[in-house]
């Protein structure tokens, strides 16, 4: 029991941090909120080598999403921590490639770098940049099955030359494929690809920066390899991605951080896709730290290590 307070004291001593609580969705406004806490701390000789941010959010602009990550990595450069107590998606995931550890605590995922965007006619419809892309690769499978399929039907049926079987194939694929392809706007699918490629090429930027992902092929991974925007990327998947992730549990300091933001996402009414809040708790943990390591040295301790 002893040891464990001393190894609870030495932690929380140790851990010199500023401590940073976004919540709500990823925009300039929560941007603007962030660095203003960090410009203040810088102006009064307040700031400190390394930050603990904890992100919940379901995502929002990849524009500022980028900014966040920088403006972490700017002000306190190679000391980034991010803990993630629960939901962190899209633009939230392009967050956490400018840390260089990843926390993630047992409720916690984060998603695809897929951005989702507005669909016209509909009021507050999104969807994934990834829809129209699986839409088409689909269809381009389903063109050559069925053509595959015609062929071979039509070749051992009827019995008439490969030739002319594959020129009425083509027709009956034709006929089938084409009404539903005509319905892809080259547009959109410039919008789309834009958009991925937006999340890619500031991912690059981050990541170059926190040199925390497994290899160059992560990046690829998050904006096109799973196969759906809600797919749930847990500690375990993580671990595939990042070359730092730890579970705060292993964490005395960043436990009580984690289950602190968990009390109050439960306790606030909080829309994660809404309008950005962010909370400075440094000052808040500092008071419990002191707490806490008050209460380890009034207990005295034996030479036999028992209280």
């Amino acid at each position: 029991m002893a040891k464990q307070q001393q190894k609870k004291s030495e932690e929380t001593k140790d851990n010199n941090y500023d401590v940073y609580f976004y919540y709500g969705g990823i925009y300039r406004e929560g941007y603007e909120k962030l660095t203003n806490l960090i410009e203040e701390k810088r102006k009064n000789s307040k700031l400190a080598k390394s930050v603990i941010f904890i992100l919940v959010t379901f995502g929002g602009d990849p524009h500022s999403g980028y900014r966040i990550g920088r403006a972490l990595q700017h002000y306190y450069s190679d000391h980034v921590n991010v803990l993630i107590p629960s939901y962190c998606k899209s633009a939230g995931t392009l967050v956490t490639i400018s840390a260089n550890q990843l926390f993630i605590g047992n409720r916690g995922e984060l998603g695809p770098l897929d951005i989702q965007l507005q669909k016209e006619d509909e009021i507050g419809a999104r969807n994934s940049g990834l829809d129209i892309f699986k839409a088409i690769n689909h269809l381009q499978e389903r063109a050559i099955n069925s053509f595959n399929s015609y062929v071979k039907d039509i070749r051992y049926s009827i019995r008439i030359s490969t030739r002319l079987s594959a020129e009425i194939a083509e027709k009956l694929t034709d006929s089938v494929i084409s009404p539903i392809a005509s319905q892809i706007e080259p547009m959109k699918v410039g919008e789309h690809q834009r958009a991925l490629e937006i999340c890619l090429e500031y991912g690059v930027r981050l990541a170059n920066k926190s040199k925390n992902l497994i290899n160059n092929d992560v990046l690829g991974k998050l904006t096109m390899g799973y196969p759906d925007h809600g797919f749930v990327i847990d500690r375990c998947e993580a671990c595939k991605l990042f070359k730092n992730v730890k579970s705060p549990n292993n964490d005395y300091y960043i436990k009580q951080l984690d289950d602190l933001a968990i009390i109050k996402l439960e306790r606030a009414n909080i829309d994660l896709g809404g309008a950005p809040d962010v909370i400075d708790l440094t000052d808040v943990i500092k008071d419990k730290q002191a707490e806490l390591n008050k209460n380890d040295e009034s207990k005295p301790i034996t030479e036999s290590g028992n209280e």
